[in-house]
């Protein structure tokens, strides 16, 4: 029924996926109204996820605050209107006039969840020839061999041998 509003509390587990994986479920508010052509979806989620660090491999866990807006096709909406179930009618959300969230809550904190997850913005990362967590100290190897592909590099910033690795 047009201008009908409808607002719902969110607590929905995600599966891990390669990037990262769900601590607790994820919960949040939205409200859900019908515009009279289009379901209008609107709220926030929280989650936490865990996530590996890109330079030191370790483990951490990253809080997210998603704001969320979307909008649905009903039986009622033009064709000329673009929906993000209309790109793929096969999983759309509304079947039987029942809009499934669960799908619209994972793809927002996919998106949201960092691509290139750093532990702390000073991470060290690995040593590149020993493969030790230079977060949890030096390691015993020399100066790294010098590669030639970086030598414009030496010449801008200098020597960075005495630099601890």
């Amino acid at each position: 029924m047009p201008g009908a509003r409808g607002r719902y509390s969110i607590s929905e587990r995600l599966d891990p996926t390669e990037e990262f994986a769900g601590v607790g479920p994820v919960t949040g508010e939205i409200t859900v109204e019908n515009t009279g052509s289009l379901l209008l979806v609107r709220g926030w989620l929280q989650a936490t996820v865990r996530c590996s660090c890109k330079r030191c491999l370790s483990e951490f866990d990253r809080a997210l605050d998603v704001e969320v807006e979307e909008e649905f096709a009903t039986e009622s909406t033009d064709r000329d209107i673009e929906t993000v179930d209309r790109d793929e009618p096969e999983a759309a959300a509304i079947s039987h006039y029942v809009l499934d969230v669960s799908d619209l809550v994972r793809q927002q904190i996919a998106v949201s969840a960092p691509m290139a997850p750093i532990c702390q913005s000073d991470c060290r990362g690995l040593c590149p020839q020993c493969g030790r967590n230079l977060n949890e100290g030096p390691c015993d190897c020399g100066p790294q061999l010098s590669d030639s592909r970086w030598e414009k590099l030496r010449d801008l910033f200098g020597d960075v041998s005495e630099i601890e690795h």
